[in-house]
C-alpha cells in the first residue's frame, strides 16, 4: 500500500525526444566510481562518444542517456547549483559526435548521497542479493520511517542504494526542475511507478 512519501517523490528518468543523441563511454579510466562519497584526482574531461544508432541531425538536450546513466547540461548544473542540492557532484565530459565534433557544456553526475530507502515490506520483485541490490525490481513502496529521520534538504535528489539506476525525486525540485524548463526528462510517481515507465 502507498504511504504519502510515495505521493511526494518522482522517479527521474529520460524523456528525450527521437532527435536526441544516446552517448556512451570512450576511452577513460574513470567509469568505475564510488558509491558514497564525492570523487577527486580524475582526469578531465571524462570523455563521451556517440552511441549508434547515429542521427542525421541532432539536438542536444538538458538530459541525455548515456550507457545505463545519463548526462546533463550546463543549465542543469548551474540550477542544482544555485539551489545548494545535497549529494550530487558535477564532472565534466568532453563529447564527440560520430562526425568527430567535438561538444562541451555537458556533465556526468555522480550522485554519492545513495539511500536504502524501499520498504523491504512493501515492495514487488525479487529478494536483495548478497550486497542488498535488487535487480529485477517491479514496484516499490519508500520507507517513511528512514526518510522521515532525514531532512528534506539531505533528501531532496537520492539514488536507491537497493537500486542505484532509480534516481529519486521530491516534488519541491521536480517543480523547480519544470519551471526551469530542463528538458529531455520525465518524472513518474513512486506509486505510480513500474518496471515499464521508461517505455511508457
Amino acid at each position: 500500500m502507498a504511504n504519502d512519501f510515495d505521493k511526494e517523490y518522482y522517479v527521474m528518468s529520460v524523456g528525450g525526444s527521437n532527435n536526441h543523441p544516446l552517448l556512451d563511454w570512450g576511452k577513460t579510466d574513470n567509469t568505475d566510481f564510488p558509491d558514497i562519497e564525492p570523487m577527486n584526482e580524475l582526469k578531465l574531461p571524462l570523455k563521451i562518444i556517440f552511441g549508434q544508432p547515429y542521427l542525421k541531425q541532432y539536438e542536444m538536450s538538458d538530459f541525455l542517456m548515456l550507457g545505463a546513466d545519463y548526462a546533463r547540461s550546463e543549465k542543469f548544473k548551474k540550477l542544482f547549483e544555485r539551489n545548494k542540492i545535497y549529494g550530487v557532484q558535477f564532472i565534466p565530459v568532453e563529447i564527440e559526435s560520430n562526425k568527430k565534433e567535438i561538444i562541451t557544456g555537458h556533465y556526468y553526475i555522480h550522485f554519492w548521497n545513495r539511500l536504502r530507502a524501499i520498504d523491504e515490506k512493501n515492495y514487488e520483485g525479487g529478494q536483495p542479493n548478497g550486497f542488498g541490490l535488487i535487480h529485477d525490481l517491479e514496484r516499490f513502496s519508500l520507507n517513511g520511517d528512514l526518510l522521515n529521520g532525514i531532512s528534506l534538504e539531505k533528501r531532496l535528489i537520492f539514488p536507491l542504494l537497493e537500486k542505484p539506476s532509480l534516481v529519486i525525486v521530491h516534488k519541491s525540485l521536480c517543480e523547480i526542475m519544470e519551471k526551469e524548463k530542463i528538458n529531455g526528462v520525465k518524472y513518474f510517481r513512486v506509486d505510480e511507478w513500474d518496471e515499464d515507465s521508461i517505455f511508457k
